[in-house]
């Protein structure tokens, strides 16, 4: 059986739901844009509807999909022109937080980012390239950046920005070669605040989305996500 679709411990089920289409949307087996209709995915996958509109909750929640009063759910999507607006905001924004983190960071904020390092690693070069487990890393890394800063509003803003687009932060991590340079790349990125240089880590950080944006703005524009 294909590992994605085996319980893992005490998963509940609509984890287990929840996991299956998010890998499948960020693998691109479902499209953006696309309808999710909870009584198809309940009848594939033999369960009820309750733990399928449990899941999609939770990825509306994280704004992989979005839920269209009358008109159901889907797949969200974004045109090239938003994306690199988002990208250009985001890059300045968050440079700014990596910069007033680094002059601040605690033994424990750095504990944290050490260990979210230990397990990207994990992912990444240790196992089969898991592009699942490396986003939910990617998105808790960048996380304790954010919410450690020291600045509400700039954390606020950075948290709405970050859900408008998590579909496509997580579709950047689909090839192997990518899933290895943003490990590389949160790699420095650690260095940087773990010696307190506030410049060279905002730096990185906006290489770091801008890299992003390179790699996935091309498949947007040519249609081929």
């Amino acid at each position: 059986m294909d590992k994605l679709y085996k319980i893992e411990g005490y998963e509940l089920l609509n984890q287990k739901i929840y996991r299956i289409l998010k890998t499948k949307i960020i693998k691109g087996d479902i499209k953006l844009g696309s309808k999710l209709l909870e009584n198809k995915i309940a009848e594939q996958l033999g369960v009820s509807r309750t733990p399928v509109r449990e899941a999609i909750q939770k990825l509306a929640a994280e704004g992989f999909v979005e839920l269209i009063p009358n008109k159901g759910v889907k797949v969200s999507e974004i045109s090239p022109i938003d994306y690199r607006e988002v990208l250009q905001v985001r890059a300045v924004l968050e440079g700014l937080a990596v910069y007033l983190l680094a002059k601040k960071i605690t033994s424990v904020e750095i504990t944290k980012l050490q260990e979210n390092i230990r397990k990207m690693y994990h992912f990444v070069i240790e196992v089969e390239p898991d592009p699942i487990g490396v986003s939910d890393l990617n998105i808790e890394f960048h996380n304790i950046i954010i919410n450690n800063c020291g600045n509400n509003y700039l954390s606020k803003s950075l948290n709405n920005l970050h859900s408008q687009y998590s579909v496509f932060r997580a579709r950047t991590l689909k090839s192997s070669s990518r899933l290895k340079s943003s490990f590389e790349e949160h790699s420095k990125i650690l260095e940087a605040l773990k010696s307190h240089d506030a410049i060279e880590a905002e730096r990185l950080i906006r290489e770091h989305i801008n890299h992003a944006l390179e790699i996935f703005l091309p498949t947007i524009e040519t249609k081929s996500y």
